[in-house]
């Protein structure tokens, strides 16, 4: 006789348990309100660059998972893909990109679907992947908004490349770097989300679970005006609940190069169209921690959360 899993998901193996579901959705949160909070940059072209020509201005990188002359980066770790972000008066509205400038003439990126200059843009990484190589000397643009806060995961390889250098004086270079790639590079102001120990009570006579867990958000920072935010901003949530997108229905937002998959527009939609648990932020707690470095500013804020969990 087989043994019957409680609570497995939909997808099965491959598929999404509350683990995931809870980091995937908490990063799609937190950026989402930082964002609405002001915290992206604009960058077109004719604005001035201490580094390049303009702020618009590529660089052509390698990755080893690529052919070389395929990458090319802009500034930030990741390029803003939601629409209908609320914007202060007379401020530019967040926008994706639309196409390349190739040595100063625009493609849009559907017009050279296929061509020499076919390319994709890469929202997670902050950059555009071509199809074919491009010539280092050639001068490629793409106008773009950064997200001023990097969110991601504690398991990512960031989080482990900022713990085991902190002891190093960091560089600061704003300037796109060219090793390693864009994913092993530490770009702060950031948040690394961790789900930490859980624990469970009954929910109702004849089933379920009140799940609740530990919530820890590992925030680093290169100067202390910025940690102080961040912490006060996640430390303010607390007594907040959101409903969240079940992972297992929705349309993945993002295509294999990380480039927006047609009609996605922003996370509030896909939760509100593939609407998952309800998450309760129950307590907050917040402390800063040491310096390792002069450069490298730390605290963490932690979640307590409760979901509830029916037929388990």
């Amino acid at each position: 006789m087989g043994i019957n899993f409680k609570g497995a998901n939909l997808g099965g193996f491959g598929g999404y348990e509350l683990t995931d579901q809870l980091l995937y959705n908490i990063k799609w949160w937190i950026d989402w309100g930082v964002l609405n909070n002001g915290a992206f940059g604009i960058f077109q072209r004719g604005q001035d660059s201490f580094y390049d020509t303009t702020e618009a201005e590529l660089h052509s990188v390698p990755d080893e998972r690529f052919v070389e002359g395929t990458i090319w980066e802009g500034a930030g770790r990741e390029w803003v893909w939601e629409s209908g972000i609320s914007v202060t008066s007379g401020e530019i509205q967040p926008f994706r990109v639309s196409g390349i400038y190739f040595n100063g003439t625009f493609h849009s990126q559907a017009s050279v679907s296929g061509g020499v200059l076919g390319h994709h843009i890469d929202y997670q990484n902050g950059r555009v992947i071509f199809d074919q190589p491009q010539n280092s000397n050639d001068i490629i643009e793409a106008e773009f908004t950064t997200r001023s806060v990097h969110v991601s995961f504690a398991d990512n390889p960031e989080f482990k490349v900022i713990m085991l250098d902190a002891l190093e004086e960091f560089e600061q270079d704003l300037s796109p770097s060219g090793t390693p790639a864009r994913e092993h590079q530490a770009w702060l102001p950031a948040i690394f989300i961790e789900v930490g120990e859980g624990r469970q009570r009954g929910l109702q006579l004849g089933g379920g679970q009140i799940k609740t867990r530990i919530i820890n958000l590992h925030i680093f920072a290169d100067n202390p005006s910025d940690r102080n935010l961040l912490k006060d901003w996640l430390d303010f949530q607390s007594r907040t609940s959101f409903v969240m997108a079940d992972l297992n229905n929705i349309t993945w937002p993002f295509d294999r190069y990380g480039d927006i998959v047609p009609g996605i527009t922003n996370w509030p939609n896909i939760a509100a169209s593939f609407p998952g648990q309800k998450i309760r932020l129950q307590d907050a707690t917040s402390r800063n921690l040491n310096s390792l470095n002069s450069r490298l500013f730390r605290a963490r804020v932690t979640w307590t959360v409760e979901i509830d969990v029916g037929g388990i």
